[in-house]
């Protein structure tokens, strides 16, 4: 992935800070220049038009679940629970704002936006699930007689109903907080009762 300029990151904090304060509809290009002291052709330089900024806003988002998946597939579940901590940190770190209203607008008006970064969520968190089960098989943790196949099922389940859930979008509940709550929820239900740390 290649790596972002100081000033193209400034460019989509800035965005994602007016998305989440006056919605994505209402946020401007030369608004977005002027707050990060570049000129409205800059902006246009880097992302083309405002889909293209927008794209951008949401794969960096998208970035932060990637980042977290990224590991080998023999970690043991310490390490995987520091990535998964990291993950909620990195989007506690995020403008502060209702950021699931802002994907459900930008589903409602670049429908093909967000599905690449609902794609993109969805595949870095199916591989932090095929992590975290792979560290609990293989270090006993995981209860008995549990299907994986239903698991991941009911875990994708989870986190997309959740995320996509219409009364938490309204709510302005913190993604990280979803995130942090889905995974102990997760985690104190599919392993072992002798084996959940007491942190």
């Amino acid at each position: 992935m290649p790596t972002k300029t100081d000033t193209e990151d400034r460019i989509l904090l800035a965005t994602l800070e007016a998305f989440l304060g006056q919605g994505v509809k209402k946020t401007s290009i030369e608004e977005i220049a002027q707050k990060v002291g570049v000129t409205r052709v800059t902006v246009y330089r880097y992302y083309g038009d405002r889909k293209g900024l927008v794209r951008a806003v949401c794969l960096r988002v998208a970035a932060i679940f990637q980042k977290a998946a990224e590991g080998g597939d023999d970690e043991p579940m310490e390490q995987v629970d520091r990535r998964l901590a990291r993950l909620i940190a990195n989007l506690s770190a995020l403008p502060r704002g209702n950021l699931l209203a802002s994907f459900e607008e930008v589903r409602r008006i670049y429908p093909a936006v967000y599905e690449e970064y609902r794609s993109a969520r969805q595949k870095a968190v199916d591989r932090i699930f095929t992590h975290a089960l792979q560290a609990a098989r293989r270090e006993g943790m995981l209860r008995e007689g549990l299907n994986p196949e239903v698991l991941k099922a009911i875990f994708w389940a989870a986190v997309m109903g959740v995320v996509e859930n219409p009364s938490l979008v309204s709510s302005g509940v913190p993604l990280a907080e979803i995130a942090s709550t889905v995974t102990e929820v997760f985690r104190h239900g599919i392993l072992r009762s002798d084996t959940v740390r007491e942190d």
